[in-house]
């Protein structure tokens, strides 16, 4: 223990090795093997454009499919939220309201964009929303959301 070991110190440094260069003298693949190398970098660069391109296209969609729920999500907002306020004091509007809401929310998620109702449930919604104060843009447009048949 009398002798200590400074393991820091500059002695036990090696320097670094030379830098070699080293270069491909001559091509040794035949023809063959150079035609299918270029084949397939061409065939991974083309891929790599197309895969770019779907990309694309697909967030292009993505944000074109948004940009219609949030469309359609503003043409019933001030109505849903009008019904919501009386859904909580009348009977009749909140069985409405459970009713004609998830149709809106199809609508607007645009997996339909019409649904078909026996009449006699036709006719007892739009008595009931005739009744309200709200939106008449959005009434109209229900009507054509919800068919009755017959």
């Amino acid at each position: 223990m009398e002798k200590e070991y400074n393991y820091y110190s500059n002695d036990n440094i090696r320097s670094p090795d030379v830098v070699k260069k080293e270069q491909l003298l001559q091509d040794n693949r035949s023809e063959y093997e150079k035609q299918m190398d270029e084949a397939m970098y061409l065939s991974i660069e083309e891929f790599k454009k197309q895969e770019e391109d779907y990309q694309k296209y697909e967030d292009e969609v993505i944000s074109e499919h948004r940009k219609i729920i949030n469309e359609r999500m503003e043409l019933f907002r001030v109505f849903l939220f009008d019904l919501s306020k009386l859904f909580r004091f009348d009977k009749d509007i909140k069985e409405i309201y459970e009713i004609i809401e998830p149709i809106i929310d199809s609508y607007c998620a645009q997996y339909m964009n019409q649904c078909e109702i026996d009449s006699v449930t036709y006719n007892r919604i739009f008595k009931v929303i005739g009744n309200i104060r709200t939106d008449k843009n959005a009434i109209e447009l229900l009507k054509k959301i919800i068919i009755k048949y017959e």
